[in-house]
């Protein structure tokens, strides 16, 4: 098995859930970009974007990355939704771990993040959102490994995922 995976994909994919599947199945470590960050910060996403700016958050976000990935040992991560579009940070991800970009149609996205209030980027609306997905697109298909999960239970796409990695 190779060391690191690496999940990438739009706010709503099932990083975090398939994530958590895949490290107890694995048998190794997860860990969550955003919630390490909150960690670290002491500080909400929402907060640290109101009061910093998105440059700064993305500047915790990659060292935050590269530290993770330049960890020495086993390890499944969960990125923000936005993490792998700044600098060459898919680079990295590419370079220091099996990435997996689970792919999921807009609507079904849209299903899923639209009742969350902990998502402050719906408040954009619908329109706004499906474009900033369209410009991530590009970044997100470079993974490694893409997975259609649009019709796939976290568990099924676990099941996906582990013949890739192993």
């Amino acid at each position: 098995m190779k060391d690191k995976i690496v999940l990438v994909g739009f706010m709503g994919s099932g990083k975090t859930t398939v994530g958590k599947l895949l490290s107890k199945v694995l048998k190794i470590p997860f860990v969550d970009l955003d919630e390490e960050i909150v960690k670290r910060t002491n500080m909400s996403i929402p907060c640290i974007f109101e009061k910093f700016g998105e440059e700064r958050f993305r500047e915790i976000e990659r060292k935050t990355l590269v530290e993770f990935l330049l960890k020495p040992k086993n390890l499944v991560i969960s990125t923000g939704g936005g993490a792998p579009t700044y600098k060459n940070n898919m680079e990295l991800i590419n370079k220091n771990s099996v990435s997996v970009y689970l792919k999921t149609d807009f609507e079904k996205l849209w299903e899923r993040i639209s009742k969350d209030s902990n998502r402050p980027l719906v408040r954009l609306g619908k329109e706004k959102v499906r474009d900033l997905l369209k410009r991530r697109l590009s970044h997100y298909e470079k993974a490694k490994i893409i997975i259609r999960t649009d019709e796939l239970t976290p568990e099924e796409v676990v099941k996906k995922i582990l013949p890739e990695v192993s």
